[in-house]
């Protein structure tokens, strides 16, 4: 286990850039991120504009790993201790000019979709937890094993300290989570949108 989290690059403040455009690279082109950023214009920037924020956040409050120097995939993984973020912890974290950036590039829709996940996350795993928050693979190198070098490492370190891990995903993530070990525990559409939230929990080993 520990020499698979060496393989693994821990990213600082200083690599929050690549980190984000990997992720943006990862997510830009899905169905739900252009519900959620419908202008094809400014699409990309406001994606990357909330990656980065969650980069920034995961740093502060959570671990953030890439696969390599190449950053071929990015995940994002947050102790339960550390959550929800308020809106202090995210000022406290992320750069004002990036939260102000990202409501001027329409992430009004997000908001939403942001406070029925919280609520769902804090009904369905109120114990001790880690929270796989984020994670996007280049679609470059998808189909390569670059998710599970994210992932394996990490779980074998949750599972050192047995605890579970609970994340979010939608339908089509489901068969790759459950590889992982992970259930789903709960299936509920997200109000005002066309999709459904898959809550998925991997049990302490």
């Amino acid at each position: 286990m520990s020499d698979e989290i060496e393989n693994l690059v821990r990213i600082n403040k200083s690599q929050v850039e690549p980190a984000a455009e990997a992720l943006t690279k990862a997510f830009k082109h899905l169905n739900s991120t252009k519900y959620f950023f419908p202008n094809d214009l400014n699409r990309e920037k406001a994606v990357h504009t909330f990656l980065s924020i969650g980069v920034h956040i995961g740093i502060k409050y959570g671990e953030v790993y890439a696969t390599s120097s190449n950053y071929e995939g990015v995940a994002i993984w947050m102790p339960s201790d550390n959550l929800p973020i308020t809106p202090r912890k995210m000022l406290s974290s992320v750069p004002l000019m990036a939260v102000l950036g990202f409501v001027r590039q329409g992430g009004s829709k997000m908001r939403g979709f942001g406070d029925f996940t919280e609520k769902a996350h804090k009904r369905l795993a109120p114990f001790k937890h880690w929270y796989l928050q984020t994670i996007g693979v280049d679609p470059k190198f998808q189909g390569k094993g670059y998710a599970g070098k994210l992932i394996r490492p990490i779980l074998a370190k949750i599972d050192i300290q047995h605890m579970p891990c609970y994340l979010e995903t939608f339908e089509e993530n489901v068969p790759i989570y459950e590889c992982f070990g992970f259930r789903t525990i709960d299936k509920a559409s997200i109000p005002q949108t066309p999709f459904d939230n898959w809550a998925m929990l991997r049990d302490a080993q």
